[in-house]
């Protein structure tokens, strides 16, 4: 009944004023009543296939770990050394890792926010498109090194690398092409497999380090020492003295902000977090620690085990191929572990094809994202049966042929192109990201938020974010300084600042959009900061239930993590004495360096088990079983529309979605009071009448009056605007209905709307006791002792309201195993499974156990009247913004993008009035 959340808001301050009135209403002819046919599915669907969301939470927390760790760290990071020396290889990593964790923080304080939400929709067009064109160009970048590593055992050329590329491109792209499951769990070892070769090359370096080698050698500090190598601990680079140590350290920060893109993905995922409040900052303080265990650790390590000036750390100085550009391949040469650098490489080849893999992912369903929200051709929306963008997929698969440029040129020359690019376009998308959280926390103040009452609150803003907004805009600037130096290097300055002119064609592309659409920047006190605030609530009510349900840890489990720490630990015992011959020897060496890390490090997986005690059922009971309360809701009445009354229970603070059911109002209308013109968009609408008249009009042609006991079943599915006011006719009482908010599965949530109403002659009643016994049962959708509701709702629901004239009445009505059920009390009282007594305007969620077939009401009082209503609960997620409920913040996005723009399914909004509504608009 409801046209907003008292705790949310569904319209742009400027959509009011953009909607046009009309003087008339057009008429549309009735579609007919129906809902369903025989086999359960629409009658009228506007059939679009979608993404499938298929990613399991262990595969989503694998890829955001493993995410963080690529080819800039393991392969680049030989050159940053070189030019840079190990001091300046640290302080450089140190520097640019403390930019990006204040883009993390600035990141997971906006939590759900966006561009196009806290800027302007024009930002989010050019954003959109810059991380897009990055991951256009970073896939075969990641090929391309692929190919080199390869190279690494076939020094002669035997297979011509092109080969190599076209497996590989072919891989990929038959891999992401198979589904989001398919490469969910590939992705998941992958990233597994990569999370723990760094920390074992960590412990290698380590190793080495402290004389476990072949060589007993301990090296210590040795390569920081000027007398040892020259120029140490800071590097010169391009030329000499001061000026020299400058520039070569300019150089490594250059290379560092490389290495960190794509990190921005752990922060992305903090808006899918459960239990917020608590995971948020948690989430953040393992960026911090990636940052500095992976990262500075892994460099520090570097600088340790590899002199700067040693040749192979260079390709193109070495003419080298292959894994020999890694300073881990250098450090094991150097110490002469012959079979270790194999191990490496294949390694190494791992990381590459992972990441290879995971751009492409990315790239096509940005694209996608982008066709989605009208910003790029419709053609990449479409999808197959796998729930793959197959359109957007062989865009992004056809940059890949960018690679066979490796053909011509040594893969060196070509990795620093991409790297060039890749660093320009992820440098965009980081200031466009702090740039943002400026915004946000401006809009904060203008409307009198405070940041402490954020779920996570980013440590040193504003200043950290206008910091590391300067620091990256000066690196991006001055990034090819280089190519500017004696000699002058034309192609490369060029490929170094080629994102400038790409970017500024994308801003003007952004501006036509601007002015087609009519957008602006958003003032801060307009800027919309509710959106996300209903998911957190939820999130952290779903959390804590889960917690609940999983219990303490079992012994089990326990032992199962007891045994995969020792399981890691024997094999990185294994990889020691591969450093070293000498058991006894690697074996002290590898104790003194576990002291260096943390070893809860290691505890990376939860052990399904416990997970999957959730869905565990108990055996099924020969015999009725009665559900009983779990929760129990008190609806107090609240203002709601405009001047109504309401008493709401579920989709209250204490009572978030119930699956499928998103909201229930008991409302009461007095004159003057209504719920005039108002969308909705990917839910069904129940209005049962208890007293009193109402009266229905919407967008689409219906027109609809129901009195005392009548019923109106609405599927507002891609799109309806309508409104329902009170009828005041004489001899009744002022109008007090119900109504109910079911969620739509994601397969029907765009079907053609439909509209049904039922008189109460219409709506069948069962007598459990016989017509005149002391219990009736209106049967509105579902079964009950016998008699069945003409109503096929889509997903499934049963909807029934008894009424006892008298105390201790009891029955048992059954109800389908395992649905969501709830009743709620309109008047007197009642018990439920012989427990407790319920009083009148109270929610009561009954148990769903796999045992229970149904449910024991007693009535307490001689008026008791109540509905029971049960549900088949989705599995999907639920993002709800006002009207519109979708299952996908993107699907949310472009549902206000449509409204706004009168498309797919809101063709008429802007050019329809209700007559019913007219006085209270």
């Amino acid at each position: 009944m409801s046209f907003t959340n008292r705790d949310q808001k569904f319209m742009d301050p400027d959509e009011k004023a953009s909607r046009s009135p009309s003087s008339e209403t057009r008429a549309f002819e009735q579609p007919a009543p129906t809902f369903v046919n025989d086999e359960g599915l629409p009658v009228d669907e506007d059939k679009e296939l979608t993404l499938h969301r298929g990613l399991k939470a262990r595969q989503i927390s694998m890829i955001a770990l493993g995410g963080a760790v690529g080819t800039g760290l393991i392969i680049g990071s030989g050159t940053a050394l070189r030019r840079g020396g190990p001091l300046g290889l640290l302080l450089g990593y140190s520097f640019v890792g403390f930019v990006c964790f204040m883009v993390m923080t600035s990141l997971g304080e906006m939590a759900a926010g966006y561009a196009t939400r806290f800027v302007d929709p024009a930002l989010g067009f050019a954003l959109g498109w810059n991380y897009l064109m990055k991951y256009l160009i970073v896939t075969p970048n990641n090929i391309n090194a692929a190919g080199v590593v390869i190279r690494y055992w076939d020094v002669h050329g035997k297979v011509h690398i092109a080969v190599w590329m076209v497996i590989l491109i072919a891989l990929i792209f038959f891999v992401n092409l198979l589904g989001i499951r398919v490469f969910g769990e590939l992705e998941f070892w992958l990233s597994s497999i990569k999370v723990l070769a760094l920390i074992g090359l960590i412990l290698m370096g380590i190793i080495i380090d402290l004389g476990g080698n072949p060589r007993g050698d301990r090296i210590g500090f040795r390569y920081w020492d000027p007398d040892n190598v020259a120029n140490a601990p800071m590097g010169i680079y391009k030329t000499t003295g001061s000026k020299g140590i400058f520039l070569g350290f300019w150089a490594v920060m250059v290379n560092a902000l490389f290495a960190f893109m794509g990190t921005e993905l752990i922060g992305v995922t903090v808006g899918e977090a459960q239990n917020p409040r608590k995971n948020i900052p948690k989430a953040i303080k393992r960026t911090f620690w990636r940052i500095l265990v992976f990262y500075v650790g892994g460099v520090f390590v570097i600088g340790l085990i590899v002199p700067s000036t040693d040749q192979s750390l260079f390709v193109a100085t070495s003419a080298k191929t292959g894994a020999a550009a890694s300073p881990f391949v250098v450090a094991a040469n150097l110490v002469h572990i012959r079979v270790l650098p194999h191990i490496i490489n294949a390694v190494i080849l791992i990381f590459v094809m992972s990441a290879a893999n995971s751009d492409l992912y990315i790239g096509s369903r940005t694209l996608y994202a982008l066709a989605a929200e009208g910003k790029a051709p419709r053609i990449f929306k479409i999808v197959n049966r796998h729930g793959t963008p197959w359109p957007a997929l062989l865009f992004c698969t056809a940059f890949c042929s960018l690679t066979f440029l490796n053909v011509q040129k040594s893969g060196a020359q070509v990795f620093t192109y991409f790297v060039n690019l890749v660093t320009f376009f992820g440098a965009t998308t980081w200031m466009c990201i702090v740039y943002t959280h400026i915004r946000f926390m401006k809009a904060l103040e203008a409307q009198g938020i405070s940041r402490d009452e954020l779920p996570y609150k980013a440590p040193f803003q504003p200043w950290g974010a206008w910091f590391s907004l300067i620091v990256t805009f000066i690196i991006t600037f001055f990034k090819g300084f280089d190519t500017l130096m004696t000699p002058v290097n034309i192609p490369n300055f060029i490929t170094s600042y080629i994102g400038a002119p790409v970017f500024g064609f994308m801003w003007l592309a952004s501006i036509a959009y601007k002015i087609y659409y009519k957008t602006k920047v958003i003032p801060s006190r307009e800027v919309d900061l509710i959106t996300g605030k209903r998911e957190i609530d939820e999130e952290e009510e779903q959390y804590l239930a889960q917690q609940a349900a999983l219990g303490p840890r079992t012994w089990k489990q326990k032992l199962w993590d007891a045994l995969y720490t020792l399981a890691i630990l024997a094999s990185f015992l294994a990889y020691a004495y591969i450093v070293s011959p000498d058991l006894e020897l690697a074996h002290q060496a590898l104790s003194t360096s576990i002291a260096y890390l943390n070893i809860d490090s290691l505890k990376i997986f939860q052990h399904s088990s416990q997970t999957s005690q959730l869905s565990k059922t108990v055996p099924m009971a020969s015999h009725s079983v009665s559900r009983s309360v779990t929760k129990k809701v008190y609806a107090a009445e609240t203002p709601e529309g405009a001047g109504a009354i309401v008493r709401r229970s579920i989709g209250s603070m204490s009572l978030r979605n119930l699956s499928p059911f998103l909201m229930l109002d008991h409302f009461h209308l007095t004159p003057g009071s209504g719920f005039p013109d108002h969308p909705h968009r990917g839910q069904a609408t129940v209005t049962y009448m208890i007293e009193g008249s109402s009266q229905h009009e919407d967008s689409v042609g219906h027109k609809g009056q129901l009195g005392p006991g009548d019923v109106q079943w609405m599927i507002a599915g891609k799109g309806i605007v309508h409104a329902e006011m009170p009828l005041f006719l004489p001899d009744e009482p002022n109008p007090m209905g119900m109504q109910l908010w079911i969620d739509l599965p994601k397969e029907h949530k765009m079907t053609a709307p439909t509209y049904q109403e039922l008189s109460r002659n219409e709506i069948p009643t069962a007598f459990p006791e016989g017509l005149d016994g002391p219990v009736q049962v209106k049967v509105i959708s579902g079964k009950s002792f016998g008699v069945e509701s003409p109503v096929k709702h889509l997903g499934g629901c049963w909807y029934m309201d008894f009424q006892f004239k008298a105390s201790d009445v009891t029955v048992f009505q059954d109800l389908p195993a395992g649905w969501t059920a709830f009743l709620y009390i309109l008047k007197g009282s009642l018990k439920v499974n012989e427990s407790e007594n319920h009083e009148q305007f109270h929610t009561l969620v009954l148990s769903s156990e796999a045992s229970e077939n149904g449910v024991t009401i007693t009535s307490t009082s001689s008026d008791t009247r109540a509905v029971l209503i049960a549900g088949e609960p989705l599995d999907q997620p639920v993002f709800q913004y006002g009207p519109f409920v979708m299952t996908t913040r993107e699907e949310v996005q472009q549902t206000l993008l449509d409204y706004s723009t009168g498309k797919n399914g809101f063709e008429n909004a802007h050019i329809w009035k209700s007559k019913i509504g007219a006085g209270l608009m």
